[in-house]
């Protein structure tokens, strides 16, 4: 390799490296929420966060011209205590159960998504990648979303993801000596709405 060439390919791997991405900042507004749905041997029930309360900034880091994977890096922390069955037992019950005392938030950090906000022009699927942390254990999950891009918001992001008591080392309450059990699957929404800091 001639010595010009040995000078300029060092070159032209950084401006590949730096030029060809960028770093989109999102903001997460207060009123995004939150619901669980889930059921007993009985009957079924919905907890809900009705407003997030506060705003959190999630970062895109996406290569420029790609449809590949983007990377993202941005916290949400849900405060346990905030989440409201429609029933003073049954929301003291679940705050228990998820051991608000000792672990006052259930953490989501995002960590990629299948596509950057921008790229779409209409509703459609996104998949993204989270680790979530409740009760002081954290998983890595996959969660499918649908985007809207021309919300009056900015975007909104409405995920589903079902999980299990079980995947964080809880036991699901039960009432009346056992004969009110609830079962080990709950189905987590997340409504988000992001708007992109220019």
């Amino acid at each position: 390799m001639s010595s010009i060439h040995a000078f300029i390919l060092p070159i032209l791997l950084m401006m590949g490296l730096s030029g060809g991405h960028e770093r989109e900042t999102w903001l997460l507004q207060s009123h995004s929420r939150l619901k669980v749905d889930g059921k007993t041997n009985i009957n079924s029930f919905e907890c809900a966060i009705p407003s997030y309360g506060r705003r959190d900034t999630l970062y895109v880091d996406q290569t420029a011209g790609s449809g590949n994977e983007v990377k993202t890096n941005g916290e949400l922390a849900i405060q346990v205590r905030r989440f409201d069955c429609h029933h003073k037992v049954m929301t003291k019950d679940l705050q228990k159960t998820l051991k608000a005392d000792d672990y006052p938030y259930m953490k989501i950090s995002f960590l990629s998504f299948s596509k950057g906000f921008t790229t779409f022009d209409r509703k459609s699927h996104l998949s993204g990648t989270a680790d979530i942390t409740l009760a002081g254990v954290t998983k890595r999950m996959d969660i499918t979303f649908v985007i809207d891009p021309h919300h009056k918001d900015g975007v909104e992001l409405v995920g589903t993801k079902l999980i299990l008591f079980s995947d964080f080392k809880l036991k699901p309450p039960s009432k009346l000596g056992g004969a009110i059990k609830v079962k080990n699957e709950l189905i987590v929404e997340f409504v988000l709405f992001l708007q992109k800091v220019s």
